[in-house]
């Protein structure tokens, strides 16, 4: 699995795991604030540069802590969004004791009738034909991401996703069985969403905040599905206030 490894070599260890369909570039501006903290951040098997395919949610998890044990320093903090939010979830089931803090934004176990009927290979064969019309994905790159680097790492990332890919990335992204092991965490975990995603993923907030001992869970005001790098200043102090054990102060968030 290809990680990329920044900031202070002896700070505590974050790990932070990108969305499906994205790589660890899209953590940029994470990076950039943490840089007194010693970052780790892979591309998930079946994106950006990393070779392996994509196989399940428990294998990615389980590639995870074995970096983690190869590249972390003992405890670390790991910080997941969309897919990765549900492959940290993952890991905290199978390997609770290497993760000290977590953040999960936006992991989604409440699929609707709708997404699940929409959920069939012609649909991501359709998807995937769609995109190969640059001009529909330099306009979707315009709409959530600022930088023409970005935009291009966006188009670069989408353009090499399969049918195949797509499908493997949304029968985890539906999959809505809470781990079983979440109920006996020690990990301090906050869960959280924009206020502005649809219902089922602002319920699935309180779904996982519900069943973790030592979590909470919150709703950011205003933003979507792609808060973390649209409003980054906001996400990052956010996470530096869970993992410093600051109370959570900001206007913008509410608990649930």
């Amino acid at each position: 699995m290809y990680i990329q490894e920044i900031g202070a070599k002896n700070g505590p260890t974050i790990v932070f795991l990108h969305g499906g369909g994205n790589s660890g570039w899209i953590w940029k501006k994470q990076v950039e604030h943490f840089k007194d903290y010693h970052c780790l951040i892979p591309d998930l098997p079946g994106h950006g540069k990393s070779n392996e395919p994509l196989i399940s949610l428990r294998d990615c998890a389980q590639k995870v802590a074995e970096l983690i044990e190869r590249n972390g320093h003992s405890k670390v903090i790991v910080v997941g969004h969309s897919l990765g939010a549900k492959v940290a979830v993952e890991l905290l089931n199978i390997k609770p004791d290497i993760v000290d803090y977590a953040v999960i934004a936006s992991a989604f176990y409440r699929p609707t009738k709708m997404m699940l009927w929409l959920h069939k290979p012609w649909v991501y064969k359709l998807t995937v034909w769609l995109v190969k019309y640059k001009k529909i994905l330099e306009l979707q790159a315009k709409l959530i991401l600022k930088e023409l680097s970005d935009q291009q790492n966006f188009i670069k990332d989408t353009q090499r996703l399969t049918a195949t890919d797509l499908q493997k990335i949304y029968n985890m992204g539906y999959d809505s069985k809470l781990p079983s092991g979440l109920a006996s965490l020690k990990t301090s975990v906050l869960v959280m969403a924009g206020a502005k995603e649809p219902k089922a993923m602002r319920q699935s907030v309180t779904d996982l905040a519900n069943v973790i001992p030592h979590a909470k869970g919150v709703l950011v005001r205003g933003v979507n599905h792609t808060f973390p790098w649209t409003e980054a200043d906001l996400f990052n102090k956010i996470v530096r206030q869970w993992i410093t054990d600051i109370p959570l102060q900001s206007d913008s968030i509410y608990e649930v």
